[in-house]
């Protein structure tokens, strides 16, 4: 087999996605902001995303983690008197109610109920101090260095804080449980009510779910030192992409859904899935073994689209024998392409014979040997 490196696809192929041009990030009114690439990680948009700064509810997502990671989720615990004591944001929890882990998780993610970090945290760790050991250490582990957290609600507390890098770090760790994942793209979720009378229906204050058809999560929060705080995740079926983004230290919660929902929507507007190779477009020609002067092209058996980076280059890789043995079918497997765009690759084809070769003549026979003949008298 040999390798065919094509420096650049043709100019014309990428220009209807060069011509869509995302312009300036937009700026959020928050004190810090941060826009991910939710596949390659690239940071698309930020503002002092490495300052660490008050968090608020966002806690909870350590919170809901740490919880799920201690055993069995459908577990019933009891509700300790000071998680019914905590206050402001609430489930409604009553001391000595039993409740399962899982609806606690529920309560904790989407009516952001501090009573249930509180509940969870005695339930998990026996203590809520215990608990946040558990949460610092799972924070280190993680990576987040500019985390420290010292209560398991995220109500302001001294040295309670993070960063839009770590937050970011934590919001992915969230989106790969898959029951959170689901959990987090709602905006209601209903619970038992005391003692499994009746239910609760608590509500998310996650707007951006209301005006984002992408948004699909995470977390929001807020307090009077935080602000209004986001961890926010859409994906675009259209892209085949997906995008995170923190916003910290909003003025208010329309703001905070509003600035999430345009640094998104440009995120989504950086790119583009045009057809890089058009159907029956030939990508390279290989000779045919044993019938001189005969090739085939090699094509893709279907248009190749590739979800691109607007403005960047685009590569194309192309795997090929450097000889194809006749006879050759036509429709016949013969190499692979790869469509690259820098390190990542954005699409994979199979490469097929465009025509039928047919198996060698006598004549061909009798060429490709005084061929050899002459190839040994030279």
């Amino acid at each position: 087999m040999r390798n065919v490196l094509r420096a650049a696809l043709l100019t014309a192929l990428l220009a209807p996605a060069s011509a869509l041009g995302a312009g300036p990030a937009p700026a959020p009114q928050g004190a810090a902001w941060l826009l991910v690439d939710g596949q390659t990680g690239d940071v698309l948009a930020k503002r002092a995303a490495d300052q660490p700064r008050a968090m608020a509810s966002l806690t909870k997502m350590m919170t809901a983690l740490v919880a799920l990671e201690s055993g069995d989720p459908d577990r019933l615990v009891q509700v300790v008197p000071a998680a019914a004591a905590v206050g402001e944001s609430s489930a409604g929890l009553r001391p000595g109610e039993r409740i399962s882990v899982r609806d606690l998780v529920r309560a904790l993610m989407i009516g952001s109920g501090n009573d249930a970090g509180t509940a969870l945290a005695y339930a998990v760790a026996g203590s809520e101090g215990e608990f946040v050991v558990r949460m610092n250490d799972k924070a280190k582990a993680l990576g987040m260095s500019r985390t420290r957290f010292a209560n398991p609600h995220g109500l302001d507390a001294p040295g309670q804080e993070s960063s839009p890098q770590d937050l970011l770090v934590l919001g992915r760790e969230v989106m790969k449980d898959p029951f959170l994942r689901r959990l987090v793209a709602g905006r209601a979720v209903t619970i038992p009510g005391p003692g499994g009378q009746g239910t609760r229906r608590l509500e998310s204050q996650n707007d951006l779910l209301s005006i984002m058809p992408e948004a699909d999560g995470i977390k929001t929060g807020n307090t009077d030192r935080a602000g209004y705080t986001l961890v926010a995740h859409a994906t675009s079926a259209r892209l085949g992409r997906d995008l995170y983004a923190v916003l910290m230290g909003e003025p208010d919660r329309a703001t905070r859904a509003r600035d999430a929902k345009a640094l998104l929507e440009w995120g989504f507007s950086n790119y583009a899935r045009p057809v890089v190779v058009p159907r029956g477009r030939s990508v390279v020609d290989v000779p045919v073994q044993g019938v001189p002067g005969a090739t085939v092209a090699l094509a893709p058996p279907s248009p190749v689209a590739a979800t691109i980076r607007v403005g960047q280059p685009v590569t194309m890789r192309v795997s090929a024998p450097s000889a194809a043995p006749a006879p050759v079918g036509r429709g016949q497997r013969l190499g692979t392409l790869e469509v690259r765009q820098g390190d990542d690759v954005v699409a994979r084809s199979a490469l097929v014979a465009r025509a039928a070769v047919g198996a060698p003549g006598f004549g061909d026979s009798l060429r490709t040997a005084l061929s050899g003949i002459g190839s040994v008298f030279t």
